[in-house]
């Protein structure tokens, strides 16, 4: 018969072993994420483009978070420069439909493609008014129209947004001078929605430094002040400018679409032109009609 002692040995022992053969699920006191949830945020970091050549996916450090650039090669005899792709926030680098279309495609008309990440896509914000903040009748706090909308940002919110976008912006293309070494040539910017209206007040505001070719797809910005200004800016970049509309562009991006042609430098179709799709981007042949246009409008600014 064992002893008290031996059995409580036993015990500890049996236990000890236990603990050992059980896998570590212990939370990281930092995060709070067990170490399998971060082995499981690896694989899925991994394999956001896991479908893409491993030569295609380059990782950078943009402020304190990992971003990708998607590059991608001449595949023809034409060496012309670079593209550089640059979505509207919210999208991926290779986001699908048009901006993965010209990806791929430019690089058979004489431009390798390099691909942003652009900055994420600013959320419409939850509004909850308590009954102690609703203005009582004659007290005049809320001064807006009734035909007006309610602001969704305060100004000193809203900068800091704009701020934190254009920062991440400006420290992403300031690594593309490097990435873009092996592409000599003319640098080709391509940007849409929202993304394109960042670029042109990042261009008007020395923010960026001004491409050889400048190509706008359904330009706007979100905040109504921002936008009406989009179009006078436009007007002042010295830089050749294609401006595409699409069908089903956004209506922001209609509001300008009048004022964006009649601003620009008039008689000056190396400046600036200004094309209509009649078809939506959701369309295919949609895309190879910008594809042409894309194309067809570097060809005669690279031949001045």
């Amino acid at each position: 018969m064992r002893s008290p002692l031996s059995l409580s040995l036993l015990i500890l022992v049996s236990s000890a072993s236990l603990l050992i053969c059980i896998p570590s699920f212990a939370a990281d006191p930092e995060t709070n994420v067990t170490n399998e949830q971060v082995e499981e945020k690896k694989v899925d970091k991994h394999s956001k483009y896991d479908y893409l050549p491993q030569e295609e996916v380059i990782e950078i450090t943009v402020g304190q978070q990992q971003s990708e650039i998607l590059v991608k090669s001449w595949s023809g005899k034409k060496k012309l420069g670079a593209a550089i792709l640059f979505a509207t926030p919210g999208m991926g680098a290779d986001g699908a439909g048009l901006n993965a279309y010209l990806r791929r495609e430019l690089t058979r008309t004489g431009w390798a493609t390099i691909a942003i990440t652009p900055p994420k896509k600013v959320s419409t914000p939850n509004f909850a008014t308590q009954p102690e903040e609703v203005a009582k009748a004659g007290e005049g706090i809320n001064n807006q129209k009734a035909n007006e909308a309610t602001k969704q940002y305060s100004e000193e919110v809203w900068k800091d947004i704009r701020e934190k976008q254009t920062q991440f912006v400006t420290q992403t293309m300031s690594q593309l001078d490097a990435i873009g070494a092996p592409y000599p040539g003319k640098r080709l910017l391509i940007t849409s929605g929202q993304g394109a209206g960042l670029a042109i007040s990042m261009i008007s505001n020395n923010l960026l430094p001004k491409p050889d070719i400048l190509v706008l797809i359904n330009p706007y910005m979100k905040m109504k002040e921002e936008n009406q200004a989009l179009a006078k800016m436009l007007a002042q970049l010295e830089v050749p400018i294609l401006d595409i509309q699409s069908e089903d562009g956004h209506r922001a991006s209609y509001a300008t679409v009048k004022d964006r042609a009649e601003l620009s430098p008039q008689n000056a179709p190396y400046r600036y032109s200004q094309q209509r799709l009649a078809l939506n981007l959701n369309n295919e042949t949609a895309w190879n009609t910008t594809l042409k246009l894309i194309e067809g409008f570097a060809q005669r600014i690279s031949k001045r």
